[in-house]
């Protein structure tokens, strides 16, 4: 990744709430162990306008089928720099109507990326998250991720948010979860 780009990347959500999800927040979360290929970001609702102002990208609002579930969210995909950015303002439709998916910016971790100080989801955004789509790659970052510490209280709050709290802890548990 261009150490440079990413610099100005994060320079344009300063004072922003947000936190990266997905590939990068896995590789991340192990410390590089994992490869990612584009930059997946939620951004507050309150400041998706403005994080798209400075970055010269197009918001819209967008339903995207992820064959489990379907989501309804205000954000965009672009190019910044040589980043590919895909950014939202909340998934997938149920969190969203029930309010639940913002509470996860209260639970953002801060961590270190080459000198840099980034937000993530919650670990237990993670796991519950790739427990759910359980495709394969999933699968795989499950089975790497798996010593990380993790609440399970708020693991199990996060899987009732998402609406499949059993299915989450069901191939959690395949995985050798304690949950």
């Amino acid at each position: 990744m261009n150490k440079e780009a990413f610099k100005k990347l994060l320079a344009s959500l300063e004072g922003l709430d947000y936190f990266f999800i997905s590939g990068f927040a896995v590789s991340i979360y192990l410390n590089g162990k994992k490869s990612f290929g584009d930059l997946d970001l939620v951004v507050h609702e309150k400041d998706i306008d403005r994080f798209a102002n400075k970055i010269g990208a197009k918001l819209k609002r967008r339903l995207i089928n992820k064959g489990t579930f379907t989501v309804n969210d205000y954000g965009f995909e672009t190019k910044f720099l040589d980043l590919d950015i895909e950014a939202t303002s909340g998934y997938p439709i149920k969190r969203v109507k029930e309010n639940t998916f913002n509470k996860l910016f209260k639970y953002r971790v801060k961590r270190d990326f080459q000198g840099l100080k980034v937000y993530l989801a919650p670990i237990e955004e993670v796991l519950a998250q790739k427990a759910f789509f359980n495709r394969e790659k999933d699968k795989k970052d499950l089975d790497m991720l798996k010593g990380i510490k993790f609440s399970k209280d708020l693991l199990l709050e996060i899987s009732n948010d998402v609406g499949e709290k059993d299915k989450i802890i069901k191939n959690l548990k395949e995985r050798g979860y304690k949950v």
